[in-house]
C-alpha cells in the first residue's frame, strides 16, 4: 500500500483497523484501502461542509476516501481539508 498524496510505502500507520484508515507519516494524508467505511463515518475524519475562511496552505492535508453510501453504492471523497477544523478547503 502507498499514500495516495506522496507515494510513500514505508510507515504507513493504520488509525483505525475495523475501517482501514490508515494516515501518511510523511505528508499526513489520511486515506483507506478499501470500501469498508461507511459514508457517515467518514465524517469523523473530515465533516462534509466547506470552511469559510482560509488558512496556510501548509496547515492542510490530502483525504481520499472510498466508502459505502446507502443503496449498496460506492462513493469517493477525497480533496484537502484542516486537521484542526475538519473542514473541507479543496475538493478533487
Amino acid at each position: 500500500m502507498k499514500c495516495p498524496a506522496c507515494n510513500r510505502q514505508k510507515g504507513i500507520k493504520e488509525v483505525t483497523p475495523m475501517a482501514w484508515v490508515y494516515e501518511c507519516p510523511r505528508c499526513g494524508a489520511i486515506f483507506n484501502d478499501r470500501p469498508h467505511l461507511y459514508l457517515g463515518e467518514s465524517y469523523e475524519y473530515v465533516l462534509p461542509y466547506w470552511a469559510k475562511e482560509d488558512v496556510p496552505v501548509e496547515q492542510l492535508r490530502y483525504y481520499d476516501f472510498t466508502c459505502l453510501a446507502s443503496g449498496n453504492k460506492i462513493v469517493r471523497r477525497h480533496g484537502w481539508y484542516d486537521p484542526e477544523t475538519k473542514l473541507i478547503h479543496q475538493t478533487g
